[in-house]
């Protein structure tokens, strides 16, 4: 009974993220390949940089600038992103995320989450949860601006 109730919440939990987060293409510059890979990930002084490797020309690179700090980023393999990808399945389609790296989050649960840990001193209308649904890794950043892109 216990096993069919936690099913049953799982399954009310997944329905309520269909329904509120969305996630979007992004497209910040013109001539972006469809997938790429995280080659780097730079968190210095000076920035947050992310630079990625077209997954058909790994010659072919985009830099992304964030000038200024961001206030929160995450890298995860995407094996450990499995709960993402089924919802974005059965929201959008396999072709969605699997044909396309640049994404923005409305109504992210990541920021929710960084609310709910910052006791809600965060003020989510104010941010952007960028999306880098990479080949074999997934990197979201929450900042208060759009980065540089830069095709390299």
């Amino acid at each position: 009974m216990e096993r069919v109730a936690l099913k049953l919440g799982m399954e009310i939990d997944r329905e309520m993220k269909l329904m509120s987060e969305q996630w979007v293409e992004w497209k910040p510059v013109d001539g972006l390949s469809q997938k790429y890979y995280i080659e780097s990930i730079s968190d210095v002084l000076d920035g947050f940089r992310i630079v990625l490797s077209d997954a058909d020309k790994e010659e072919n690179k985009v830099n992304v600038i964030f000038e200024n700090s961001v206030h929160a980023y995450r890298s995860t393999d995407e094996s450990f992103r499995q709960s993402t990808i089924n919802i974005l399945d059965e929201a959008y389609g396999t072709q969605f995320y699997s044909e396309w790296t640049f994404f923005k989050v409305v109504n992210s649960e990541y920021m929710k989450w960084l609310s709910v840990q910052s006791y809600n001193i965060i003020d989510s209308e104010s941010l952007i949860h960028f999306s880098f649904f990479a080949v074999d890794s997934i990197v979201d950043v929450i900042a208060a601006y759009e980065p540089k892109v830069e095709l390299l």
